[in-house]
């Protein structure tokens, strides 16, 4: 079963999906629309084609109606015509998806294996770089954290140009549990919004997400 996790979580709903399908099966379970059907068509790659049609038929377990799958100017996704809002993430074989039916939701998934320590000090702050580092070493779980936590507030916030490094600050203790939650700041704004962020490790993907409502995000 390639759906392995499936939750409700506070007025909101995630899903994994691990993608094992080949793109026949993939496109059975999609129910493509008309419009997505001239989207996929456009798409090339295998790979890509696996992921996107994997997103859609996530998004039909998780719902019942079908919607299409359309984009913000800012790059967000939303569902046409349904209020309940979507965050999407995909990493090597896997699609999540968070839906949250009050809040701005954000969900950002990577493999334990991915090593992101060369890059470490394009997203990361000095003083979080120092917390990510054990005995000298940078512990790349902890870079992971970090690397989803920020992507999960640059996907919640309606904004561009955001300067990780800057902009969104995480605040964790060095923890070694398999799931657990902490804090983010969005400080690309006169009033800094504080947002609560989740984790958990399934198999071999470390989640993170977290939602928060809109209006702090008014000017």
């Amino acid at each position: 079963m390639p759906l392995i996790l499936h939750e409700n979580i506070d007025n909101g709903e995630i899903g994994l999906w691990k993608i094992s399908e080949e793109i026949d099966a993939l496109l059975l379970m999609a129910k493509l629309s008309g419009p997505d059907t001239i989207t996929y068509c456009g798409i090339s790659a295998t790979h890509r084609k696996k992921e996107w049609l994997a997103t859609r038929a996530l998004l039909n377990e998780l719902i019942t109606e079908t919607h299409l799958i359309k984009y913000h100017n800012d790059g967000r996704p939303y569902l046409e015509s349904c209020p309940i809002n979507i965050s999407i993430s995909h990493s090597s074989g896997y699609v999540a998806i968070l839906l949250h039916e009050t809040s701005l939701p954000g969900i950002d998934i990577e493999l334990l294996t991915r090593q992101v320590g060369r890059v470490a000090s394009r997203f990361l702050s000095p003083d979080e770089l120092a917390a990510c580092s054990e005995n000298g070493q940078f512990s790349n779980r902890q870079l992971l954290l970090h690397w989803c936590a920020k992507e999960v507030i640059f996907k919640i916030v309606p904004f561009t140009e955001i300067e990780f490094s800057a902009d969104i600050r995480i605040l964790i203790n060095n923890s070694t549990s398999d799931s657990g939650s902490f804090q983010g700041t969005f400080n690309a704004k006169p009033d800094p919004v504080t947002i609560s962020l989740y984790y958990r490790i399934v198999s071999e993907v470390l989640l993170v997400w977290g939602w928060t409502d809109e209006v702090k995000f008014k000017l």
